[in-house]
């Protein structure tokens, strides 16, 4: 059996920075100005921040101020904290303790802000979305929608789920670009705990339905599935639905009643990677075995990736291993596209993408433009 090539694209956050929206520093820094002021519930970020600090001071006898912080590293100390459920009862909710919580909401409200219209999308969004064929498959790292919004606008058909139920390998069709939201998205929310209440109250003989920010609210907020189609009964993201109207939701977010699915930036992250687990599975077998086309666009891969290092790792020496097209089709270099003005910062991005072939690889280090997009 011949399987078509198509080409593979991971993004990261330097993909959307010509459109506005923050990078990881940038980000951390408005989420931590907002969270400061916080009363209630959502004072605990402030707590966690402080205990984290003291943490840092008794354990490694360092002295921090709240803006010195390692975010990744704060958000991480957080993950282990609820992983391991230290709190015992007083763990929060699913969704993460209090400062967790209060995170993923500030995360999806400064990028909501930050987020162009469809009707302001810049040009070269669209003109990017318009070379991408059928069957192209994007991993992205971002929160974001700027890219679901350029591929609506263009009228680019795609999905951002894994595979169609009775196609081949469960793999979907040909005729869509596939998108794998890796951590998430800020118009993602989950539905599962609210058809656990409906039951409830259908059990009791009520015939209303319970209330909802989401999914039963009074502000009629649109949302639609985020499987459009047939899914298995474990897939994990059956029940999650996209947030239409997600600006008007992040403009007054009802706190801790509906919770972004999305992951936070943090060094232990892996821990919850297992809710996107479909999304991963087999890319460190064939995937990159049959596609001609490498790009890697604004992912620096820092070191509190480490585990995206190895994925991509992998997904690269299959691509550059491995060619099972019938018959065998030259494969393009890989193209690794980012913004590193001087030699250090260049230094620093080769140095963690070590695994790449320079004779085999393209460097692009001037950032993501119009003149970048026609060379991929």
């Amino acid at each position: 059996m011949t399987l078509r090539p198509f080409a593979i694209y991971i993004l990261g956050a330097g993909f959307s920075k010509p459109a506005g929206l923050p990078l990881a520093t940038e980000l951390w820094r408005e989420v931590y100005r907002r969270a400061a002021p916080l009363t209630g519930s959502m004072a605990q970020f402030r707590e966690d921040l402080e205990d984290f600090i003291e943490f840092k001071a008794e354990c490694d006898g360092v002295q921090l101020s709240p803006d010195q912080v390692n975010y990744e590293e704060f958000l991480g100390y957080l993950d282990i904290e609820y992983h391991l459920t230290l709190r015992g009862s007083y763990t929060w909710s699913e969704d993460g303790n209090e400062a967790q919580v209060v995170a993923k909401t500030l995360i999806g409200q400064v990028i909501a802000e930050r987020m162009p219209s469809k009707k302001a999308i810049p040009q070269l969004y669209l003109n990017f979305v318009r070379k991408l064929q059928p069957g192209d498959k994007i991993l992205t790292f971002n929160y974001d929608v700027l890219l679901e919004h350029a591929l609506e606008v263009a009228g680019v058909p795609f999905r951002l789920f894994r595979g169609r139920v009775g196609t081949l390998l469960g793999w979907g069709s040909p005729d869509e670009v596939e998108v794998y939201k890796l951590h998430g998205s800020i118009d993602w929310f989950d539905r599962r705990s609210y058809t656990q209440r409906e039951a409830e109250w259908k059990a009791h003989g009520l015939a209303e339905r319970p209330d909802d920010p989401i999914f039963n609210s009074p502000r009629e907020l649109k949302i639609t599935p985020l499987i459009d189609d047939a899914s298995y009964p474990d897939d994990p993201l059956r029940e999650i639905y996209r947030l239409i109207d997600f600006q008007r939701f992040y403009s007054d977010p009802p706190w801790f009643l509906a919770v972004p699915k999305i992951i936070n930036p943090s060094t232990a992250k892996i821990i919850f990677a297992g809710q996107f687990s479909d999304f991963f599975y087999g890319l460190g077998r064939f995937f990159g075995a049959s596609h001609y086309k490498f790009n890697i666009i604004g992912f620096s891969m820092s070191e509190h990736d480490e585990y995206a290092r190895q994925v991509i790792y992998r997904i690269v020496k299959n691509y550059l291993t491995i060619n099972v097209n019938d018959p065998p089709r030259p494969k393009d270099p890989i193209h690794l596209v980012d913004y590193r003005p001087d030699d250090s910062d260049r230094s620093q991005l080769l140095k963690r993408y070590a695994f790449l072939d320079p004779a085999k690889s393209e460097f692009l280090l001037d950032g993501f433009d119009e003149a970048t997009v026609e060379r991929l």
